[in-house]
C-alpha cells in the first residue's frame, strides 16, 4: 500500500481526517523509512505539535507508571531469589565438604547391618496332594512321611544355623543326628526339638488337637506362640509317650499312646516316588536292604522312576522290576548287584 506525498505532508501538518489518518499510520507501519523530499529542515521545524487532550494524556501516564512499578518490583523479586539461591549453593558446598572430613563409621555399619537382615528367604514348600503317604528327604539326610494333604516348608540353605521346618497337617520324621544344628518342627504354635530321633506330629488344620508321638530317642515340645494365649508349657517326651495339646480347653496331656504301633511306623513299608533320579532310588534301597548297588551314573543319567515300593519283597524282585521298566540289565555278584544298560 502506498500514499501520496500531499497525503503524508497533511498528516504531518495535522491537516488529516480520521479517516485519511487511519489509512498513513497504516502506510507507516509497513514501511522503514521515509523518503527525505517529503519533509525539510524548515518545514519540519515549523511544523505545529500534534496537541492530545488532557484525558488522553492522563491515561497514557498511569498506564506507563503501572508498567514501570511492576518491572521495579519485579527486579526486585529476581535480585531476593539469586541471592538465596547463592546463601544455599554456599551452605551445600560447606555441608559436602563436612561430610567428607568426618565420616560416621558408627552410622556405615548400622546401614550395612540392616542390609543384612533384610535379605530375602528362599523357601521351599512340599504338599502331598496324593491319597498315599510320600516319603521326601530333607537336604540334611531327614527323611519325612508326608500324610495325605499335609503340607512341609522350610528355609534354603537348609541347616545353616538351625534345622527348621513349619508343618501344616501330618507327617512322620526320622531325623538325622546332628548335635550342632537341632531340628525343630513347628506346627500351629508348638515346637518340637530333636537332636537325633523318630516321631509323629499331627496338627490338622481344622482340628482343635496338636498330637505329638515319640517313637525313638527324646523331644522337647513347648508352646512358642504368644499370640492365641496358648497355655506355656514344656514337656519332654520319652519313647512311647504322647502329648496331646487341645486348643478347645486350653489343656496339655502327656501318655502312653497305642494307637500307632512304633514297629509300624518305623519300619516304613513302602517307598514312594514321583520323578525321582534312578540313582536316588538306588541309594534309598541300598539303606533300605543294607546291600551295595553298582552302576554307571552316566548310563543313569536321563533316567527317573515314579511308583510304589513295597518294602516287604526282596530287593531282588524290586531290582529286577525296576531295571525291567527303565530297559536295564540286573546281575548279582558276591558284593551286591550289578546294573548295566
Amino acid at each position: 500500500m502506498s500514499v501520496s506525498d500531499q497525503l503524508l505532508d497533511k498528516y504531518f501538518k495535522g491537516q488529516c481526517s480520521p479517516e485519511e489518518k487511519l489509512q498513513v499510520l497504516d502506510y507507516l507501519n509497513k514501511v522503514d523509512e521515509l523518503p527525505a523530499h517529503l519533509l525539510s529542515k524548515d518545514e519540519w521545524d515549523q511544523t505545529d505539535d500534534a496537541t492530545i487532550d488532557e484525558l488522553k494524556t492522563e491515561e497514557m501516564f498511569n498506564a506507563i507508571k503501572r508498567q514501570t512499578i511492576t518491572k521495579v518490583y519485579r527486579l526486585k523479586w529476581i535480585k531476593i531469589i539469586a541471592a538465596a539461591a547463592v546463601v544455599l549453593a554456599i551452605l551445600g558446598v560447606a555441608l559436602l565438604n563436612l561430610n567428607r572430613t568426618g565420616p560416621n563409621t558408627e552410622l556405615a555399619t548400622n546401614k550395612i547391618l540392616s542390609v543384612d537382615k533384610t535379605s530375602p528367604i528362599n523357601w521351599k514348600s512340599v504338599t502331598n496332594y496324593t491319597e498315599h503317604n510320600q516319603l521326601f528327604t530333607l537336604p540334611d539326610s531327614s527323611v519325612v512321611k508326608i500324610y495325605p494333604g499335609a503340607e512341609l516348608t522350610y528355609a534354603i540353605p537348609f541347616g545353616k544355623n538351625k534345622r527348621e521346618v513349619y508343618l501344616n497337617g501330618k507327617s512322620f520324621f526320622e531325623v538325622t543326628k546332628d548335635k550342632k544344628h537341632p531340628f525343630v518342627v513347628y506346627a500351629k504354635g508348638i515346637s518340637t526339638t530333636a537332636l537325633g530321633t523318630s516321631f509323629t506330629i499331627t496338627a490338622l488344620e481344622k482340628s482343635k488337637f496338636i498330637k505329638v508321638q515319640l517313637h525313638t530317642g527324646k523331644v522337647w515340645v513347648k508352646n512358642v506362640d504368644s499370640m492365641h494365649q496358648i497355655l506355656a508349657f514344656s514337656k519332654i517326651l520319652l519313647p512311647g509317650k504322647e502329648l496331646v495339646y487341645s486348643s478347645l480347653i486350653n489343656k496339655v496331656k502327656v501318655s502312653d499312646f497305642k494307637t500307632l504301633s512304633i514297629k509300624t511306623e518305623n519300619a516304613m513299608k513302602e517307598l514312594n516316588f514321583t520323578q525321582a533320579p534312578l540313582v536316588d532310588v538306588f541309594a534309598k534301597l541300598e539303606k533300605q536292604y543294607k546291600v551295595k548297588i553298582i552302576y554307571d551314573q552316566a548310563d543313569l543319567a536321563e533316567m527317573s522312576f515314579t511308583g510304589s515300593l513295597k518294602l516287604t519283597q526282596s530287593i531282588d524282585t524290586i531290582l529286577e522290576e525296576v531295571a525291567e521298566l527303565n530297559k536295564l540289565n540286573q546281575i548279582k555278584t558276591t558284593e551286591g548287584y550289578l546294573i548295566r544298560k
